[in-house]
């Protein structure tokens, strides 16, 4: 087994906090010869006690993010009850018996452990006993405050997708495969690529989004509506987006929606004249910002 370099964390956000904890971890694999890893669970610890806690990104999407941060290893366990119930001492016990780590980073608020008593100042005793380095890498703050996937949630469920790609270091995306909807928007002039939402991921607010779509290779301006489309007496929740200048046959391919910034809350109109008219207003904001 080649000794590692081992970056802790559930790094569920990957956000810019995360990155820092992986590049250290990667630049100090480097100058130890050691092969950079990284351990965590593939389910959220707070799930197996009964919490609801809605993904930034799938499994896939993170370890791809990882790959391209220079991880030469993934270790993704299941987070178990037995995982939960071992003692602090245990649980580097298995680390290193498992991945044989020459160098740990951790974060500042790293916890391990049954009852999560361990601490990163409690991991540098029990891994020094065990001839192992740790590494404890501080907050990254922004506006003073330390970023974390908590508070990039709260900002997503409030549909501030600017303020998220701050946090995150890009923008928060949704993919899924294009469904056939209604054709309402085709109608009037403005058809729509619709993805259904994971009921897992972290869903922005329900409104209007200046947008980016990824179909088939290529990266377009769009418009993406979130919500149940009132006024045409919609009942169920749609991610719709509306590629500019693009007309082409998108059911059943695979889209990537890149949120960039909330235009307005979801509205009513007395008629669809009202609500193409908005359209496109919306486009043309849309527009504005990319320059097209």
């Amino acid at each position: 087994m080649t000794k590692t370099a081992l970056a802790l964390g559930m790094f569920d956000g990957m956000h810019i906090g995360h990155k820092k904890l992986i590049d250290t971890c990667v630049l100090l694999a480097k100058h130890a010869g050691l092969e950079p890893a990284v351990f965590t669970f593939s389910n959220h610890p707070l799930e197996l006690f009964g919490a609801r806690v809605p993904r930034l990104l799938t499994n896939e999407e993170r370890a791809e993010i990882m790959k391209r941060l220079g991880v030469k290893k993934l270790i993704e366990t299941e987070f178990t009850k037995e995982l939960a119930s071992l003692q602090p001492a245990a649980f580097v016990d298995m680390l290193k018996a498992e991945t044989d780590p020459g160098l740990i980073v951790c974060g500042f608020n790293y916890t391990f452990g049954r009852g999560g008593r361990g601490s990163a100042e409690l991991l540098k005793k029990l891994a020094f006993e065990r001839d192992i380095s740790v590494a404890v890498v501080p907050p990254v703050l922004l506006n003073k405050q330390p970023v974390s996937s908590t508070r990039i949630r709260e900002l997503i469920e409030k549909g501030d997708v600017a303020a998220v790609q701050l946090l995150l270091g890009r923008q928060y995306t949704l993919s899924g495969t294009v469904v056939e909807d209604r054709r309402i928007g085709r109608t009037i002039g403005f058809p729509t690529a619709n993805i259904d939402p994971d009921p897992a991921r972290c869903i922005p607010t329900d409104g209007v989004y200046i947008s980016m779509a990824e179909l088939d290779g290529s990266i377009m301006p769009s418009v993406t509506n979130i919500g149940t489309n009132p006024t045409v007496g919609g009942t169920r929740r749609t991610i719709e987006t509306h590629i500019i200048d693009f007309d082409g046959d998108v059911y059943g391919k695979p889209l990537r929606v890149f949120f960039v910034k909330r235009l307005r809350p979801v509205m009513t109109f007395a008629s669809l004249d009202e609500l193409k008219a908005q359209i496109t207003k919306d486009c043309e904001k849309a527009r504005q910002y990319f320059g097209c």
